[in-house]
């Protein structure tokens, strides 16, 4: 067996594990959100997912980039053999983040009373957010750890790492439900105490299973920390592009119109993006191989990307036709009755529009997998500065429906700007 056959089953086996293992944790995430849905009144889901989403913004810029970092800088190293330098690029990599981390949750804590009051204006939600940071301290290490894994090119690692985290966290509010503990208080503790455990576990996993790594000396460095905040840089300004584009709903949502939209906008988003959960861990597949045939394979290139832009659009539509056909039995059944009147019209409005986001999203994919990563920053960062003003403006005047209207627009840009660069590049017939 030749190198480049045995390169393009490796790469075939790890992307098969990492799309297995993806809709396994999807599944799971999905139970999750049911069971929320049906134990929890309309406010207080709301609030769940607005609190949440006040982390996952702080989350986005705590890496510092330092992830794409470690996984573009590990296997380098490891590949000669270097276990010192890959051991402390971890430790700079988890360092880092990890203060970062506890110095935004103590910012978030000491600020916890007078977001309650004048952001999420619910009484007692200050505590929602002292659990969530202990949350947000766990997650960056386990985020860590899911980074080196990836790194080390194991994807039994670093998928399960997704899947056991979804897991624990149904697994954890399931048995307060069961114990008649079933509030937002106690299903924050589940989400703490499941990215407890899992970190746990996988820590305990890389120094049982890679003491070639973990047996070296720690030495921090700032020529290491330079090196790392090279190739973190680019990635740090992507990852503010990304909070612009997909980030900014709930906040707006919360700051304008209230937790109870934000709970009914996290009934309809769930649903509209199926079809984006089900094909998002085909991304993993079509990057290596569109990185693979940009090597003199340009006709089998054009093959799949024509291939992809005829089947990907057809089940987006597929979706989103029984989605605007049933909507009410849609919701009944997945999250319970008390949505039905509340969620229709917005619901049918962006699962229309997610065709274009699921379009941008596979096309994105192409692009990096073209080298064209900078122009594809030029596009977010100009897509992203539009989607928050007027994402303000539209959820300002019209709440939930003016999510669905700005996402379904920035989808619809997205996907014509990505496919003029790609046309450029690889000759295909749309």
């Amino acid at each position: 067996m030749n190198n480049a056959q045995s390169l393009k089953e490796k790469v075939v086996k790890g992307s098969v594990i990492v799309l297995v293992m993806t809709l396994l944790g999807s599944f799971f995430a999905y139970l999750i959100r049911i069971l929320y849905s049906r134990t929890l009144t309309i406010e207080d889901y709301g609030l769940f997912y607005a609190v949440l989403a006040m982390f996952g913004i702080a989350t986005a810029y705590i890496d510092l980039g330092f992830g794409y970092s470690m996984v573009y800088l590990l296997p380098k190293y490891l590949k000669v053999k270097d276990y010192a330098k890959a051991w402390n690029i971890f430790i700079h990599g988890l360092v880092i983040p990890a203060i970062m981390s506890v110095v935004v949750a103590t910012i978030l804590a000491i600020s916890a009373p007078f977001l309650a009051k004048n952001y999420f204006k619910i009484a007692g939600s200050e505590n929602l957010i002292y659990i969530f940071c202990i949350y947000i301290v766990t997650s960056t290490v386990l985020n860590t750890l899911s980074q080196i894994y990836t790194g080390l090119q194991k994807p039994k690692y670093y998928s399960s790492i997704t899947v056991s985290k979804w897991l624990l966290i149904f697994v954890f509010s399931q048995l307060f439900f069961l114990f008649k503990f079933s509030n937002v208080i106690y299903y924050a503790i589940a989400w703490a105490l499941a990215h407890i455990a899992t970190t746990i576990i996988f820590l305990y996993l890389l120094y049982l299973h890679h003491p070639f790594l973990t047996g070296n000396k720690i030495i921090l460095e700032g020529k290491t920390l330079k090196l790392i905040w090279v190739f973190a840089f680019p990635a740090l300004i992507e990852s503010v592009m990304y909070s612009f584009v997909i980030l900014t709903d709930t906040f707006f949502l919360t700051l304008f119109r209230g937790v109870r939209e934000v709970g009914i906008y996290n009934i309809i988003y769930p649903i509209a993006s199926i079809s984006m959960m089900l094909l998002n861990p085909l991304n993993g597949l079509i990057l290596p191989l569109v990185s693979h045939l940009m090597e003199g394979e340009k006709d089998k290139l054009t093959y799949l990307v024509e291939k992809v832009l005829e089947i990907t659009p057809f089940i987006g539509v597929y979706f989103a036709l029984f989605i605007v056909m049933f909507p009410s039995s849609v919701v009944g059944l997945i999250f319970g009755s008390k949505w039905l009147g509340l969620v229709e019209f917005p619901l049918t409005i962006i699962a229309l529009g997610v065709i274009g986001l699921l379009m941008s999203i596979i096309l994105g994919t192409i692009l990096i997998g073209t080298g064209r990563i900078r122009e594809r920053l030029k596009i977010f960062a100009f897509v992203g500065i539009f989607h928050v003003i007027f994402n303000a403006i539209f959820i300002w005047k019209m709440g939930v429906l003016g999510v669905a209207i700005t996402n379904s627009l920035v989808g619809l840009s997205l996907s014509i700007l990505f496919a003029r660069i790609i046309r450029g590049i690889i000759p295909f017939e749309a």
